[in-house]
């Protein structure tokens, strides 16, 4: 991944003739001498995704934040103020999602200058146009998860916008939906190479905004669209090991796969898989298990042992990579193992690459969608769920199995609460069940009833962090989000 330099051009007045001396380094990169090829204009779109695969994001940081309030998982050290008590984030980790916020922001700052700089450049039509598309996709992702986190956020939309309000949600909204809307447009049908986003990734992500939104038939039609049309299926699982053909640290690529952030040893910025793993297991080179589970749980209680992404997904039991020998896990009493590479050579550089969204997200929002935009679940969305549910348990997803959900008997309420639930199997690990607890104003009845604890109002939405109130002149703490 490029970055680019801009270096600061002096400019000497004479004051004799009033003329400027422009000089333009010819030995560096600078902002004058940049976005002149296709491949400047390609770089500056690669810039974009630095700040989203780094540590602060999706290397580990950011999954710990939001992972960690999920009923299914605690965390150790600094991180237990996370959740803990559930009564909001401490001073340290206030600290730390001011530096997500300030790294979502740079990574759209970059999708700004790629959007202002890329229609200068001399290119053939096409590319630009995907290029752009691309640009505003990965925009859009970051004020998706800007917007979850922290409510009204600044809407910032152009390079010199520094000095920006908080902007209505509704508004943020409108915004990512329109980003969208040109990149399902705009984006090819096919990639050229994995991690960048297709039309499908961009209808993927639409369906999944319009479901936070509420917006069931939208949603509904949208998954509908990738279901029908999209080149996309389920990775079917009989054994154990298959679920590596999903989230193994050599796979680049799967029928499933519709936006992965893409990761590989030599980067040494994914960390995900050592903040899971617990130390020494054959499971993983490394391991620090700062999120971990336990057995006693009420939701790993509940989940079926027969469920293969259980016993994947976590383990009370382990081979130690020193010894050889079976032990078991004392503390934590219960660690999580989706993702796993025993070949990584450092504990940030684990091969596994994260999923955004594949193929089990369709089915799923289809299902949820389709069931509440109605007066309960269709056939078709009945099938969705089951064909998640057969393949979690090593049947395969298209044909009728003994682990099916019942054909009859549903209301609207109770295949929604059947869909969230089979989302938390599903998604383990994957950053996607507190914004499902939250999304379904469930967060407070599930936390309680799980873990046995009372979520206060001012944890459903993170700080506006100091920096920002400090320096934009349009924010003060008059606008800081409750609680804080």
């Amino acid at each position: 991944m490029k970055q680019i330099i801009i270096f600061i051009i002096f400019i000497f007045a004479f004051s004799s003739c009033q003329k400027f001396l422009e000089e333009v380094p010819k030995d560096r990169i600078t902002e004058t001498n940049f976005y002149k090829t296709p491949a400047d204009a390609q770089a500056a779109v690669n810039a974009i995704y630095g700040p989203i695969r780094a540590e602060q994001l999706y290397g580990d940081q950011y999954l710990l934040q939001i992972e960690i309030p999920a009923d299914y998982a605690y965390g150790r050290g600094s991180t237990m103020a996370v959740g803990g008590e559930y009564t909001g984030l401490d001073a340290t980790n206030t600290g730390r999602v001011g530096k997500m916020w300030a790294s979502f922001y740079r990574s759209i700052n970059y999708a700004n200058i790629a959007l202002e700089k890329i229609p200068k450049i001399v290119m053939e039509k096409s590319k630009e146009t995907a290029l752009i598309a691309e640009a505003r996709f990965m925009r859009s992702f970051c004020y998706y998860n800007l917007v979850r986190d922290w409510g009204a956020v600044p809407l910032r939309l152009h390079t010199q916008e520094e000095d920006v309000a908080r902007t209505p949600v509704d508004s943020v909204y409108n915004a990512i939906i329109a980003d969208l809307q040109v990149a399902e447009s705009d984006l090819p049908t096919t990639i050229s190479e994995y991690g960048h986003p297709s039309k499908w990734s961009a209808k993927t992500m639409l369906a999944d905004v319009y479901l936070t939104m509420g917006n069931w038939s939208k949603a509904r039609d949208m998954a509908k669209d990738v279901m029908d049309n999209g080149p996309y299926a389920l990775v079917e699982i009989k054994t154990l090991d298959d679920w590596n053909k999903l989230f193994g640290a050599s796979v680049n690529g799967s029928p499933e796969e519709i936006f992965y952030i893409k990761y590989n040893h030599q980067t040494a910025e994914n960390g995900w898989p050592f903040y899971l793993n617990y130390a020494n297991t054959t499971k993983s080179a490394y391991g620090a298990y700062v999120l971990y589970s336990d057995p006693t749980n009420p939701f790993i209680i509940n989940w079926n042992n027969n469920d293969l992404r259980k016993q994947w997904d976590v383990f009370t039991v382990y081979k130690s990579s020193i010894t050889g020998k079976i032990d078991t896990l004392v503390f934590p009493p219960m660690c999580f193992s989706k993702f796993r590479d025993p070949d990584a050579p450092s504990a940030r550089a684990s091969a596994n690459d994260f999923p955004i969204y594949r193929y089990a997200d369709v089915l799923l929002i289809y299902a949820e969608s389709e069931d509440m935009a109605g007066n309960g679940p269709s056939p078709l969305a009945i099938e969705c769920l089951n064909k998640i549910k057969r393949r979690g348990y090593g049947y395969p997803s298209g044909s009728p199995s003994p682990v099916d959900y019942p054909s009859t008997g549903w209301t609207k309420e109770s295949f929604r609460a059947a869909v969230l639930q089979e989302r938390a199997y599903e998604f383990m690990s994957e950053g996607k069940r507190w914004f499902d607890l939250k999304r379904s104003g469930t967060a407070k009845e599930v936390i309680l009833a799980h873990l046995g604890k009372v979520v206060a109002n001012r944890f459903m939405l993170w700080p506006i962090p100091t920096q920002e109130i400090q320096t934009n002149p349009k924010i003060n703490q008059a606008d800081q989000n409750p609680g804080y």
